[in-house]
């Protein structure tokens, strides 16, 4: 064989063998398969929507179901909590009314508090005076001095507090012994007759006395804060924190006086 018959036969043997071993498959092109895929996504599409769409409104009826049972806990956990704070208060009170000894001062009584001082400066309460109480009454609560009754209107009883500049009242240092003025005033009352010899200190306890009965007991008013030497040689200036809040009390001892010599 001639070696221009090889160079032609060998090409052809190739190409045969190539076509012999390997299998071609042919797909046919069917264009509605497009829109056929683009119809499911469609659907799918919606489908996740509504879904979507009534899940949401589902959680939003769980949410107001939810809000309103919030809104019920919230009043009830008020109601609660002025339950147990009435309670505190009428245990604090019973606790102080059983150091008075009633044969010498029978006039106590529990008062409900109504009012209070809304300028934030706790100047006066308003509570009932259950036609008992009267004008020159000493209020206390929880063990702490308040202030005094200065006025009744009707049914209603107004009580300068130790937050009021125009209270003016006899209070004993626990620590000393001495007595002095004090005077009322926010959110600090002061003593006006403290000498510069006197032993006074900051931190002393600051106690309410009666004048007109010594079985009245001492009621905790405040606590010195600050003392200062003033061009007055004669007084220092001595600061007091009253340590009652009247704008909290839900109710006040009242230890009546207008009996007593």
């Amino acid at each position: 064989m001639s070696l221009k018959k090889i160079y032609i036969f060998l090409p052809i043997l190739s190409i045969l063998l190539y076509i012999g071993f390997i299998k071609v498959e042919f797909i046919p092109y069917n264009p509605f398969n497009y829109i056929n895929n683009y119809r499911f996504l469609f659907y799918a599409f919606i489908k996740n929507i509504s879904k979507a769409y009534f899940n949401l409104v589902n959680l939003n009826e769980q949410n107001i179901a939810l809000r309103k049972k919030l809104a019920y806990y919230e009043v009830y956990k008020h109601a609660l909590l002025n339950c147990q704070n009435e309670a505190r208060q009428s245990f604090y009170l019973n606790n102080s009314i059983s150091f008075i000894d009633k044969s010498k001062i029978p006039n106590i009584y529990i008062s409900k508090v109504i009012g209070y001082d809304i300028s934030g400066k706790q100047s006066m309460i308003e509570i009932y005076s259950n036609k008992y109480i009267k004008s020159g009454d000493i209020v206390s609560s929880n063990g702490y001095f308040v202030g005094l009754v200065y006025k009744i209107i009707l049914d209603d009883a107004y009580v300068m507090t130790v937050y009021n500049n125009k209270l003016n009242t006899i209070v004993y240092d626990y620590r000393t012994g001495d007595s002095y003025i004090y005077a009322g005033g926010y959110p600090y009352g002061k003593l006006i007759n403290v000498s510069p010899k006197s032993n006074i200190q900051v931190g002393d306890l600051i106690y309410f006395r009666s004048l007109k009965n010594n079985y009245v007991p001492y009621l905790l008013l405040g606590k010195v804060i600050n003392i200062e030497k003033t061009k007055n040689l004669f007084f220092l200036k001595v600061k007091v924190k009253p340590l009652s809040k009247p704008n909290l009390y839900d109710f006040a001892t009242i230890i009546g006086m207008q009996n007593e010599q």
